[in-house]
């Protein structure tokens, strides 16, 4: 009797985590951006075009030190998902997103949600670095209602 209780339970549980986070993720419609050039995201390089950039944990600085920020295309075609630091700065009215130009490449390194006091900064690379060294290898896309 035990032994078919643990899978029930654990289906139980599973399908209740699953419940509360489409509950969870529908409060919080992603906002789609036009990313106009290449870029990459951790280890993966994204072509030119329309994505949704989201955090998963919807983490505030003082109670968290990382989240998971997603990024899909609005095909579906592309995804990632990928462990973030938790940084606190500005509450943006729109979705923000900090690129840095490393090699000829842009590299995602901040993501800001729009009316969030916590932003998602990208863990660096050793072999590229998410700092800039002057404003002309930072690039930053402001989201738009339309």
């Amino acid at each position: 009797m035990k032994s078919n209780l643990v899978p029930l339970v654990l289906l139980w549980v599973l399908s209740m985590y699953a419940s509360i986070g489409n509950a969870q993720t529908s409060h919080h419609a992603a906002l789609t951006v036009k990313v106009p050039f290449e870029f990459v995201v951790g280890n993966q390089t994204f072509p030119a075009g329309d994505y949704r950039f989201r955090s998963l944990l919807n983490s505030v600085p003082s109670e968290a030190t990382i989240d998971v920020l997603e990024v899909r295309s609005t095909e579906g075609h592309l995804y990632r998902a990928i462990v973030t630091d938790v940084v606190s700065g500005e509450q943006p009215n729109n979705l923000k997103l900090v690129f840095t130009r490393s090699d000829g490449r842009a590299f995602l390194s901040e993501v800001w949600e729009p009316g969030k006091k916590a932003g998602c900064r990208l863990q660096s690379r050793k072999d590229h670095p998410q700092t800039v060294e002057n404003e002309n290898d930072k690039v930053t896309l402001m989201a738009s209602a339309n």
